[in-house]
């Protein structure tokens, strides 16, 4: 009896030990398990605050490039409203990628907190924050957007008021040249009638008067005569008038000043050469009497 019940508390004490040594393996296993889900959660809360401190940090360069959009301190020198344009619209374009990417950011956050079991739930304020910043600097693009919309118009009325300016000055600058030329052309317009003595009476331009008995007259320019009648030229075209030669010659009865031309013969004709035009138009009608 006595070996019988040794051999039952033997095997019973065997037993207990087989059991706590389960126990304790369990419990260590469970021990390491939280150790290493504790230790997953530290890095995964480390890492989202980083994330955080890194999207503020974006945010808050954000905030001074708006500051400077919005609240220029000084312009570059030489440059035109054009080249600022130029430089809003890329600034413009660039803040609203960095809020895309910061907007990204932010959603991977959320997701890694909504799979955390409440884990992470104290970051879901910081993370509300940073969606309300990004939220107010979008708002503050639409407003550059919206000014730079307003410029692109005012430049785009500066542009239609100056080329219609350009070609109202041009318009005038062709004016008043054409008005130049007429008026040059009229200045020199010169018309002239080279005829015989009897020829110029019978037109009524030239009157024979003085002396006795028809002896000692001289020829005199009508008050009155037909301008019809005289060849138009133009001293700016030519300045020379060619009339016929004769045996006694010729004479020059309007007021032409004596050094303003020359005459020479030609052949069968004498050409009448203009030497000094300023002079010689201030008499619009030019009469030659051919002798």
């Amino acid at each position: 009896m006595k070996a019988t019940t040794w051999i039952i508390i033997a095997a019973a004490l065997a037993i207990l030990a087989v059991v706590f040594g389960i126990m304790s393996a369990s419990s260590a296993n469970k021990a390491k398990a939280l150790e290493k889900k504790n230790a997953q959660l530290t890095a995964e809360y480390n890492t989202a605050t980083e994330t955080i401190s890194e999207i503020q940090s974006s945010l808050d360069a954000l905030d001074r490039d708006l500051l400077g959009q919005i609240s220029p301190t000084s312009e570059v020198p030489g440059t035109t409203p054009e080249d600022r344009r130029a430089r809003l619209i890329s600034n413009i374009a660039n803040m609203r990628s960095q809020i895309e990417a910061d907007k990204a950011r932010i959603a991977q956050l959320e997701r890694q907190v909504a799979s955390s079991g409440g884990q992470l739930r104290n970051l879901q304020s910081l993370i509300t924050q940073l969606r309300n910043s990004v939220a107010d600097k979008e708002t503050i693009l639409d407003e550059l957007q919206s000014r730079l919309n307003i410029a692109n118009e005012t430049i785009e009325t500066e542009r239609r008021n100056s080329s219609q300016e350009i070609q109202n000055r041009e318009r005038t600058i062709a004016e008043r040249q054409a008005a130049l030329e007429e008026q040059n052309v009229a200045a020199n317009s010169m018309f002239y009638v080279a005829a015989t003595r009897a020829q110029l009476i019978e037109k009524g331009v030239i009157d024979r008067r003085g002396g006795i008995l028809g002896i000692g007259r001289v020829s005199t320019v009508s008050s009155d005569y037909d301008t019809a009648i005289f060849t138009p030229f133009n001293l700016l075209e030519t300045q020379t008038i060619s009339f016929p030669a004769t045996r006694k010659g010729y004479a020059i009865l309007s007021d032409q000043s004596a050094d303003s031309y020359t005459v020479a013969k030609v052949g069968e004709n004498y050409v009448l050469t203009i030497t000094n035009p300023q002079q010689f138009r201030r008499h619009k009608y030019v009469i030659i009497e051919i002798l």
